[in-house]
């Protein structure tokens, strides 16, 4: 194995050119307030919505950023607090129609400039890269 270029460091350029992407897209769709952090929220929230503590584990982020990350989203109408029904002491935070439309166009750029890989490396490949990764972030 050569040792002249880490593999962290192309794994890096793949998640940066894929960020990079996005958010270029998702501010000409009209969300330039998106940053990337952002993302890890519309990546990581349950479809029944999630506790900030959960959010933050997940992302692996402390509780007061994932709050201030949080807090950012509800205040532009992407995410509404709920009452968490097995603790009405604790918030679930939910996407709102506004963050479910937000995150589905979010999947849909990825998945256009991930065809681009495909295109580059061949399908089954690409599809190949994509299981080898699964298993080694597991």
């Amino acid at each position: 194995m050569s040792d002249q270029i880490n593999t962290g460091a192309y794994l890096r350029e793949l998640l940066d050119a894929l960020a990079a992407n996005l958010h270029a897209q998702l501010a000409a769709h009209g969300h330039p307030e998106i940053r990337p952090s952002h993302g890890w929220v519309f990546q990581y929230i349950a479809d029944q919505g999630s506790r900030i503590t959960e959010l933050a584990a997940r992302v692996g982020i402390t509780k007061q950023s994932m709050s201030a990350l949080v807090y950012q989203l509800e205040e532009w109408g992407y995410l509404t607090p709920q009452p968490d029904p097995a603790d009405r002491r604790a918030q679930l935070y939910c996407l709102t129609e506004k963050g479910a439309a937000l995150r589905k166009l979010g999947r849909s750029i990825n998945q256009q400039f991930e065809q681009q890989w495909a295109r580059k490396l061949g399908e089954a490949q690409y599809q190949q890269f994509r299981e080898y990764l699964r298993v080694l972030a597991q």
